[in-house]
């Protein structure tokens, strides 16, 4: 679901309005970020992200963190507490397997 016309779950509960050009932004970061990791390039990731902590490269790390799949049941709480905007720019490839419809 990556257009206007298949919007997730719950998109008109005051949590999740957006405007259209919101929406338009968010299904552009689903077809952007939203992209399924091997294991091989998820230990890749999170080898990168402790070398940048311990470089205290803290902007590096966030970037690349934000890129990795995060975590379905906590995308999916954040979601529910916080709307849609807050795990708009985050890789919810598990997530969307996990809880279909939802983002």
């Amino acid at each position: 679901m990556t257009d206007m016309q298949h919007k997730p779950n719950g998109w008109n509960e005051p949590l999740n309005r957006m405007t259209e050009e919101e929406w338009k932004e968010y299904f552009r970061l689903r077809e952007e970020l939203d992209v399924e990791y091997t294991e091989a390039e998820l230990d890749e990731a999170l080898l990168k992200i402790n070398e940048y902590l311990k470089n205290k490269q803290d902007r590096e790390a966030e970037e690349l963190l934000a890129k990795i799949p995060t975590d379905p049941r906590l995308a999916y709480k954040i979601k529910i507490g916080l709307g849609l905007k807050e795990v708009m720019y985050l890789n919810l490839s598990d997530a969307k397997k996990e809880f279909p419809g939802e983002f």
